[in-house]
């Protein structure tokens, strides 16, 4: 915010700055004109770079849903720093949709001359490369200097033929800002390494098994005619939509995932819809569903009425319910239950987070149930009853095991340590693979006492949810890099049918594997876990050791 404290820190200036969570440093999102605009924090950062001589930014989601997000933490580092992008507007390291192809190595430069212009501004360090140290020595350029204004007709005859190796598949893939710039420390390696305890991961429903008190057909819930109708009534409301507005495609998407989500959820949504609800600020989806909903016709309307009709009938009893508390009371894993490992449900949406919640505590007296969600919406339930709760009290609780059953929406996918909990239930499915990776990381880290950890993932037969979930399963496994072995999400137009999804997720899985993994070359084999290790010291040090220490170069 812009406070007096914000421009106190931005008179000063700095040795060393440490931004943690760094990716909340974003453009701002949403809908409207400033929705690519930089947040308040993103803005202060780029004024604090040129003011620091140590610039140090921390995060386990350097990219959440665009891969542009990584080029503005990298603008961060370039404030002020001509070695990071170069000389702005010289250049186009700074441009992520110029950039990209390159340090993916699915572009190469057309000829030596254009081989230049990417690696002159900014010019590398002399020790990443012998082609570099050869161009530095020849041009007599200092250690320190990062930008050479020669142009390729100035380059002695030597030097413009050795720029043949840059125009290689792959050079610049190694050799790019992105990779210079970025410690990249995957979990899997750093298990490899023994710098980590490895913590397998057994994911559920399994094809071909039972489970027992749960109706699975496949890797899908069965559901009830209330909900089919629903389903098709919602689908409906979009086609009909379609026909007067253009690009309604990621409005399809948002219904058909928080109908998807729970009956619950569908129930409010279409409520919102038809009364027309003011924004809700922790709730990313509901400026799309005002702007939609503020000219509904009358046969959108009658859809939407349908919905909430349908979903409200006593019979229509929510299949997902059922299949928490079965897993939770009756299906066990090294001897016991999933309740007694504690367990984590995880819900995009807060009305799907609430209702289970509530829904649970009911079911289960005695037992309490704590909601963490954005501010001011934590809640702790015990029985009927429910009280508001700061989110500090519920990690506290849950860390000195006071509390075995968190419900949660993706605002605790960022620093929530509860590797107290054993099991993780995904009650919606997010089509974004990058943040069911950043659900299971709640879990999955450090102090975690089993070795291997139990996550279910709960969706309904026959919908777009099983679809995605159908082609998802079969590589949840594998761990996601940088640029991720999965897209950053699920594009509407792909889940036609379970061939079409397959095709456009093996398209990004091929091209990944074409390129060659430059983190990986860069730092592999760098880390010892036996080396450094700080807690063996015998010798204090002092304030000299630590600033000549500090002042060492990367």
């Amino acid at each position: 915010q812009r406070t007096s404290e914000r421009e106190a820190l931005l008179k000063a200036r700095f040795g060393s700055v440490i931004l943690d969570e760094a990716h909340k440093a974003r453009r701002k999102g949403g809908v409207g004109p400033e929705k690519h605009h930089p947040n308040n924090l993103l803005e202060f950062m780029r004024q604090i770079g040129p003011r620091t001589r140590h610039l140090l930014l921390g995060t386990a989601t350097p990219i959440q849903t665009e891969v542009y997000e990584l080029w503005d933490l990298m603008s961060i580092l370039a404030s002020g720093a001509e070695f990071v992008h170069g000389r702005p507007h010289l250049g186009d390291w700074a441009n992520w949709e110029r950039a990209l192809p390159r340090v993916k190595g699915e572009e190469c430069p057309r000829d030596h001359k254009e081989a230049w212009e990417w690696l002159r501004n900014p010019l590398p360090p002399a020790a990443e490369h012998h082609l570099i140290a050869q161009l530095r020595e020849g041009l007599r350029l200092e250690s320190r200097t990062f930008f050479c204004d020669r142009g390729y007709a100035d380059l002695a005859y030597l030097d413009q033929e050795a720029l043949a190796e840059a125009t290689y598949p792959g050079f610049f893939a190694e050799h790019n800002p992105v990779v210079r710039h970025t410690v990249l420390r995957k979990r899997r390696a750093l298990e490899e390494a023994g710098l980590l305890e490895k913590i397998d991961v057994s994911i559920h429903p399994m094809e071909g098994r039972t489970y027992e008190g749960v109706a699975f057909n496949g890797l899908g819930l069965l559901t009830n005619h209330a909900f089919d109708v629903a389903y098709e009534h919602v689908e409906r409301f979009t086609e009909a939509l379609g026909k007067r507005q253009k690009g309604v495609g990621f409005l399809r998407s948002l219904m058909l995932q928080r109908i998807c989500s729970s009956f619950a959820s569908g129930i409010s949504t279409a409520k919102k819809m038809l009364a027309h609800d003011e924004v809700d600020p922790d709730d990313e989806d509901s400026a799309v569903l005002k702007e939609v909903s503020s000219d509904l016709t009358p046969d959108e309307r009658s859809f939407l009425e349908v919905v909430v009709a349908e979903l409200s009938r006593p019979e229509a009893r929510d299949p997902k319910l059922q299949a928490l508390l079965a897993m939770l009371l009756h299906n066990r894993t090294e001897g016991k239950t999933w309740l007694e490992h504690g367990c984590i449900v995880f819900s995009q949406y807060y009305d799907t987070a609430s209702w289970v919640a509530s829904q649970l505590a009911s079911a289960l007296p005695g037992e309490p149930v704590a909601v963490y969600a954005g501010v001011g919406k934590s809640r702790l339930y015990d029985g009927p009853e429910s009280s508001s709760v700061e989110r500090e009290a519920i990690k506290a609780a849950v860390k000195h095991r006071e509390i075995r059953l968190v419900v949660a929406t993706d605002a605790a996918c960022e620093g929530l340590n509860l590797q107290t909990l054993g099991t993780l239930i995904n009650v919606d499915l997010p089509w974004n693979p990058s943040r069911l990776e950043q659900r299971l990381g709640r879990i999955k880290r450090f102090g975690q006492a089993r070795r291997s950890v139990d996550m279910l993932n709960l969706v309904y037969q026959g919908t777009r949810d099983q679809v995605v979930y159908q082609a998802l399963s079969r590589r949840l496994r594998d761990a996601f890099d940088l640029f991720g072995s999965l897209p950053d999400t699920i594009e509407d137009d792909w889940i036609e049918s379970v061939e079409a999804l397959e095709a456009e997720l093996d398209r990004y899985r091929h091209l990944r594997d074409e390129a060659r993994n430059a983190f990986e070359l860069k730092y592999s084999g760098s880390a010892d876990p036996h080396e450094n290790r700080w807690e063996l010291c015998s010798r204090v040090l002092s304030r000299a050791d630590v600033t000549e220490r500090m002042s060492r170069p990367w």
